[in-house]
């Protein structure tokens, strides 16, 4: 493929991912949730108890990053931290009701776009499509991975 037709391919995807982020933030804001805090509401909902370092790295998101989204999401009520007995410097999470709630919610908003956006796609050619995103984020995954490596680094040397 010539340069051309890969940047405009790349324009058209971040076009896409960009305009269905706006709609599905626009409507979530509505429920005092973006769709970053979602997948770590998601995260700690699966995983009751874990820590925000759980989190940054199941999520490829550097700690200071999630320290931000569980501070904002236990403002609003939609996660707990409580202390760990045996190591007060550590803290475990927990989704509270409103929280599970919030997600059931979310989901169907999230549920709605993917609706949207898929229609009058087949099967397979939906497959298809996973298929190559899926080798898209394999070939960017060493660089990511790189790029927070490095900002944790940065991060401890503070």
């Amino acid at each position: 493929m010539d340069r051309e037709k890969k940047l405009r391919l790349s324009w058209n995807m971040d076009r896409l991912a960009g305009l269905r982020r706006h709609l599905i933030n626009r409507e979530a804001d509505e429920n005092g949730i973006y769709l970053g805090q979602h997948r770590v509401v998601r995260y700690i909902g699966e995983h009751p108890g874990c820590s925000q370092r759980e989190i940054a790295a199941a999520l490829s998101q550097t700690p200071a990053a999630i320290t931000l989204s569980t501070k904002r999401l236990q403002e609003i009520g939609l996660i707990t931290k409580e202390t760990d007995p045996s190591n007060l410097r550590q803290y475990h999470l927990y989704v509270t009701e409103k929280g599970v709630k919030n997600g059931e919610s979310f989901v169907g908003v999230i549920d709605r776009y993917a609706d949207i956006t898929f229609a009058g796609f087949s099967d397979d050619e939906l497959e298809q499509l996973s298929d190559f995103i899926e080798r898209m984020q394999n070939n960017l995954r060493p660089l990511k991975e790189e790029h927070l490596s490095s900002e944790n680094n940065e991060e401890r040397k503070e």
